[in-house]
């Protein structure tokens, strides 16, 4: 995951960019969008393919000046809740449901190759339990959510928990079902 990113990158612009130092290495790219203003909101979810090339993303994309370039943050390269293809197209498709099938849905690759039907990449890659699994992990984010709204609200509520002890007792990482 990259928080930070400029608003002008896009989907084919990550892309490139990866490909230059690890061609081919990653299965899932998501960069989503501000549909008023059009432009990324400064995020992106790229699932690598393998170890080492993850690592070698965060060493590159975390001193890449072309990356670095918004004035708003410093980009940082962070592990993401979902991690693998399936649990990422899970988590993603739950989160946003059929809207995940429009324009700025994630690109799904095998093998350096765009996977035309991201709906075909569903069925292929997530399963029942995956779907489960994210169904549980979008609910624990939005009761999240929810109890930071309270807590801003009114900070002296008994409400106010730390969010940080619920994430951590709350909030497992998804990981390829075996």
């Amino acid at each position: 995951m990259l928080r930070g990113l400029p608003a002008e990158v896009t989907t084919r612009g990550l892309c490139s960019r990866i490909d230059a130092f690890a061609p081919f290495k990653y299965d899932f790219v998501y960069v989503p969008c501000d549909r008023v203003r059009k432009t990324s909101i400064g995020l992106a979810y790229v699932n690598f393919v393998d170890h080492v090339s993850a690592k070698l993303a965060f060493e590159v994309l975390t001193h890449d000046s072309k990356i670095n370039a918004s004035p708003r943050s410093t980009p940082r390269v962070l592990q993401a809740h979902a991690q693998g293809l399936g649990p990422s197209l899970a988590f993603f498709f739950v989160k946003a449901g059929h809207q995940i099938l429009e324009s700025d849905a994630p690109q799904v690759f095998e093998n350096g190759v765009r996977v035309p039907d991201l709906a075909d990449a569903v069925r292929k890659h997530v399963t029942h339990d995956l779907l489960r699994r994210a169904m549980e992990e979008v609910g624990k984010m939005r009761r999240m959510a929810e109890l930071a709204k309270i807590s801003e609200k009114n900070p002296r509520s008994t409400e106010s928990i730390s969010l940080s002890k619920i994430k951590a007792r709350n909030m497992p990482r998804m990981s390829p079902s075996t």
